[in-house]
């Protein structure tokens, strides 16, 4: 079903038969999901869109109410919108928001300078719009839960939560004022922080991805029961070991030779880079050795030269972004999966969608020991790891399993195991309503009788 943008004030959005004047069902939680984020156009093809639509697309399966409101659905008009079959709530910044931010741009423009201070000026003011738009909408009827993909200057999920009463659970996948002044050199580093602090710390419970974003939550001031560690997963209706579909291996000109494979955004921090020395190391033992390199970014341009310098575009598939639904088809043409991501200067924080994609699809992995990955995969057991930034041991790793079919059949199979039994959407969203219970009754023994 195609989803519909309500940018411009409505009566709420049904919910179902409540909603209907047909009674509630006490089983059925009614869950307000914010993606405030610019950054997360939530019909886009990101990592981050499509958890949020997995996870949305997971409590409605479990029997659950949704509404999803967001500010962004698409980055570009003529990119394909992913499709979702909830209640979608587009929620664009007011007039008065959107004139500051433009008067902003204008002053930059005057003095010759660019800098992120209009984007972070949007989000704050943001703010204000979004938590009185979603107030007006659902202050007769409020939900049981609000769940929200944490977001830079984000703090509107607190104030609903307080105005209609419920709680709010939090969703952290990035230690967002350290991204921001790391990669964007924010002009409001000290205000990001204190943002931050004050979005974790008011939250009745905490969701990171990683480990190592506990660490940061726990920092941050959060109390340490507040806090939970829940990975990424997969739709295993969608990711799952098959058959390699012959008219995909024709479309990508694959041949009949091993296949190297990588699925993701080509920017720095996922390490892509390393690509075209590492097939220059393998493809002298492996003449019929292809790669594919699925995604874009702004490093495609650095990736083509660095292969045509070498003599090796000729071996390399470029997809291009693909559609979510599209992107099994393509892994399970792979021999040898890659995530190679490189040493950080701070905590490798992320939880790699594309890991949990890759071993549900049964494809033996190659993957750094950095951060949550050796949490997943064991070495040997569901995958190969590596020194990170190693291009020797990486090169090693891959050579083993190209070698080796029986190994790779081996790992793959026990990857999919695993992941179809601990890291599913389904799975994720069972443990956050395990714990919207839990609030729930710690609410109620607070309050008391009566």
């Amino acid at each position: 079903m195609a989803p519909t943008a309500n940018p411009s004030p409505s009566p709420p959005p049904s919910l179902g038969r409540a909603a209907r004047g047909e009674g509630s069902s006490p089983s059925r939680p009614r869950i307000l999901y914010l993606c405030p984020d610019l950054g997360v156009p939530v019909l886009g093809h990101k990592g981050g869109a499509v958890h949020v639509r997995e996870l949305v697309a997971a409590f409605e399966r479990a029997g659950h109410r949704v509404v999803l409101a967001a500010q962004m659905l698409n980055k570009s008009p003529w990119e394909r919108p992913a499709e979702v079959a909830t209640p979608l709530l587009q929620i664009r910044p007011g007039p008065a928001a959107t004139a500051a931010v433009q008067a902003f741009k204008e002053f930059n423009e005057l003095l010759g300078v660019e800098n992120p201070l209009p984007g972070e000026l949007r989000r704050i003011l943001y703010n204000a719009d979004l938590q009185a738009d979603l107030k007006r909408r659902f202050e007769n009827e409020p939900p049981d839960l609000i769940y929200e993909r944490a977001s830079l200057y984000a703090t509107a999920g607190v104030a609903l939560a307080r105005s209609l009463d419920v709680p709010l659970i939090l969703e952290l996948n990035a230690p967002l004022a350290l991204e921001q002044s790391a990669y964007r050199n924010s002009g409001l580093a000290e205000l990001a922080a204190l943002a931050e602090r004050f979005t974790l710390t008011h939250a009745d419970a905490v969701i990171v991805v990683s480990s190592a974003l506990r660490e940061h939550a726990l920092a941050c001031g959060v109390a340490r029961d507040r806090v939970h560690v829940l990975p990424n997963g997969v739709d295993p209706a969608a990711f799952h070991q098959g058959p390699r579909d012959p008219a995909v291996r024709a479309r990508l000109k694959l041949g009949p030779g091993p296949v190297l494979g990588f699925v993701g955004g080509l920017r720095p921090w996922h390490g892509v880079e390393i690509l075209p020395a590492l097939l220059e190391r393998l493809a002298p033992r492996h003449p019929d050795l292809r790669l594919v390199i699925a995604g874009d970014g702004p490093l495609r341009a650095d990736l083509e030269r660095g292969l045509d310098e070498r003599g090796l575009a000729p071996r390399v598939v470029f997809t291009g972004l693909l559609p979510h639904e599209e992107t099994a088809a393509v892994i399970r043409q792979f021999d040898v999966a890659l995530a190679p991501y490189g040493p950080t200067e701070h905590a490798f924080y992320f939880s790699p969608l594309k890991l949990f994609e890759y071993m549900a699809c049964g494809i033996a992995v190659v993957a750094p020991e950095l951060g949550q990955i050796p949490e997943i995969i064991r070495h040997g057991e569901t995958g190969l790891l590596y020194p990170a930034g190693d291009l020797d041991g990486l090169a090693s790793r891959c050579e083993e399993l190209v070698a080796d079919p029986t190994l790779r059949a081996r790992l793959g199979r026990a990857a999919a195991r695993l992941v179809q039994g601990a890291h599913t959407w389904d799975h994720n969203a069972r443990r956050v309503m395990e714990l919207a219970r839990s609030l729930k009754k710690a609410r109620g023994r607070r309050e008391g009788p009566g």
